[in-house]
């Protein structure tokens, strides 16, 4: 989500569209960021824990939404429209703002796959309940793709009227990468062998120890050397051991040359609103491996650029592996599909989307 919208609002920068953005921090005082022009960050104290929780951000909400009001008056803030991501900041922002609202859900509860073992999460029943009533007062509701807005209307009918399809774009920084011996050589790599890579952060449903487990079984079949990578969280207390290397997390404006090192991109999440590390991987012309029953696992199958597995099904997926390490004539040709999949996924397009949208819902004579 964060990467989203250091994209959108680069757009919307360049396109002369003043935005606030109002964000929780911790601290006593609030601190303000230019990151564009026209775009000011206001990082709000309230309460919330460092390092912080699902938990935590909501009982932060109250307090925060009284001291941005406060901040609101101070620096008369008053916009003409109010685009809220993520269902917190939905509720906050109709506690906030009685401006037009525009949401993005990014992910929603209902929709979620729960991972193995995993009981109900405290905030589950709770979370259910406000996006169903933010999908009612929202003015319109943003989904990354026709899929996404299919699936998420099962669930709240008013997306057949308000829902609206605007696909994010990809930094330019992914399709011009490096040659794979440069980054690899950055990057303390072996030069020889196979590297997948998987990019997610620490959360159960992102399917990591499914990857792993494909991983390995793919290795007792593959008899040259491969590595797996796994990018944006911890591994398991004393470590995967043999090639499976947990990096932690990383900035995202190091991840191109990750991708510029990885021979295959293995994405086994099976619920994302949209995905942006499959986008990504394809745009530097990285084959990705990605499940059945979700958006890319359905643009995949039908326009190339990686192999497509049943979910569930342990063999295939390890299975998909071994036919992209075994060929490197497959990959070359799911490279060249994948750079064309990617090529309409544009910032441009993408805020030229976006501002048409605000201006359709904003309060008339708003400066922001």
């Amino acid at each position: 989500m964060n990467v989203f919208l250091l994209g959108l609002l680069r757009g919307l920068s360049k396109r002369g569209i003043a935005t606030d953005v109002l964000t929780r921090a911790t601290g006593e005082t609030v601190e303000v960021a230019d990151p564009f022009p026209g775009v000011r960050v206001f990082h709000v104290p309230c309460g919330w824990v460092d390092p912080p929780s699902r938990e935590s951000a909501y009982a932060s909400l109250d307090l925060f939404v009284e001291r941005s009001r406060i901040l609101m008056r101070g620096e008369r803030i008053e916009p003409g429209v109010v685009s809220a991501h993520y269902w917190m900041s939905g509720v906050a922002a109709r506690k906030l703002a009685g401006a037009p609202m525009v949401l993005c859900f990014h992910t929603v509860e209902a929709r979620k796959v729960p991972a193995p073992g995993a009981g109900q999460q405290p905030l589950s029943s709770i979370r259910r309940a406000r996006e169903a009533a933010l999908a009612r007062e929202a003015s319109r509701v943003v989904c990354f793709s026709e899929y996404d807005l299919a699936e998420n209307r099962r669930i709240f009918p008013e997306l057949s009227e308000k829902g609206v399809v605007i696909p994010p774009g990809v930094d330019d920084r992914f399709r011009r990468l490096p040659p794979r011996v440069v980054a690899r050589s950055y990057l303390g790599l072996p030069q020889e062998g196979m590297i997948f890579l998987l990019a997610a952060r620490g959360d159960a449903g992102k399917n990591t120890a499914a990857a792993v487990d494909a991983f390995r079984a793919m290795r007792g079949r593959w008899k040259g050397p491969a590595t797996l990578l796994v990018a944006g969280q911890e591994g398991p207390e004393g470590g995967p051991g043999g090639d499976v290397f947990f990096l932690g997390s990383l900035p995202h404006a190091g991840m191109p040359m990750l991708f510029a090192a990885a021979d295959v991109v293995v994405c086994p999440s099976l619920y994302e609103s949209f995905g942006l590390v499959p986008l990504e991987a394809l745009s530097s012309g990285v084959p990705v491996v990605v499940p059945e029953g979700t958006y890319w696992g359905d643009r995949i199958r039908s326009e190339g650029g990686g192999l497509v597995y049943p979910p569930g099904e342990p063999d295939r997926f390890s299975g998909a592996l071994l036919d992209l390490a075994s060929s490197p004539e497959l990959r070359a040709r799911l490279s060249l599909e994948g750079a064309a999949v990617a090529a309409p996924f544009t910032w441009e397009r993408c805020t030229a989307s976006w501002e048409s949208l605000l201006a359709s819902v904003s309060t008339p004579g708003s400066p922001r």
